[in-house]
């Protein structure tokens, strides 16, 4: 009788020592539980406050109307972690440093409605506007990735070549725009296109000690009409000074 009372006094003692460990255990998760959440809550504090925390602000174009075929992209940007942005005029994107939380851009507009995109981090503005501009047959615009000096080259079908120290050609050819500290937009322009094929071409003509540049060459033929025509090619430059051959595109002649 005594053996049997023993026995069961452990087996009493067992079952209640194993009830206050499992009792331990879910306090702790519980503590646990209630540690975590408030962290949770900081962290989506923290990020929902940091998108909320910055601001961009276009200032140029302001919408509406314009009459001039070369156009400054301006603004303003805070809260922005890194130093550049994104704009994407008409489909076309463009990495613009950005310095003192300004930015600025001159780009060659479409005749008609023109939509500008402005990306910062998390943020982004929208403007459009309708510009009244001569149409062009032949734009391309040269984009790269690096603060470099790249220059872009467009050899026509008389084999007159329009850049940065021959911007105008006799047959109409025109660099709009020459950027000379990184990353873009170069912009040659032709209003009436002589039938042929035409030679894109870049120059790496100063690396700054960057190793790579990976440039993007957005040619548009006929912007803003029914029979408009994008075609988009891509090199990777790793040689300073050097030319680089990278695309040919046909004019047909008209009937």
């Amino acid at each position: 009788m005594m053996k049997s009372k023993w026995i069961r006094t452990i087996l009493f003692r067992f079952r209640l020592s194993k009830l206050t460990i499992q009792s331990e255990i879910l306090m702790k998760r519980k503590i646990s539980n209630y540690i975590r959440m408030p962290f949770f809550f900081f962290l989506m504090f923290f990020a929902v406050s940091n998108v909320y925390s910055q601001s961009l602000v276009i200032e140029s174009p302001n919408g509406g109307f314009t009459t001039e075929r070369i156009q400054k992209i301006s603004g303003s940007v805070s809260g922005l972690v890194g130093d550049r942005i994104t704009i994407v005029l008409n489909g076309i994107p463009q990495t613009v440093p950005v310095s003192g939380g300004r930015f600025a851009m001159n780009a060659v507009v479409a005749p008609g409605n023109n939509l500008i995109e402005i990306k910062a981090g998390k943020t982004s503005e929208k403007i459009s506007f309708f510009a009244k501009v001569p149409p062009r047959d032949i734009k391309v615009v040269l984009i790269w990735d690096t603060q470099t000096d790249v220059d872009l080259w467009v050899v026509d079908p008389k084999g007159e070549k329009c850049y940065y120290s021959h911007p105008s050609t006799q047959s109409g050819g025109n660099l709009d725009v020459d950027v000379i500290d990184g990353f873009g937009p170069e912009t040659f322009t032709m209003a009436k296109a002589l039938p042929g094929n035409y030679s894109v071409q870049v120059q790496y003509y100063g690396s700054y000690d960057k190793p790579i540049t990976r440039v993007n060459a957005y040619v548009v033929l006929y912007e803003g009409k029914s029979n408009e025509k994008r075609m988009r090619f891509q090199f990777v430059m790793t040689k300073s000074q050097q030319v680089y051959h990278l695309a040919n595109f046909e004019i047909e002649p008209e009937n």
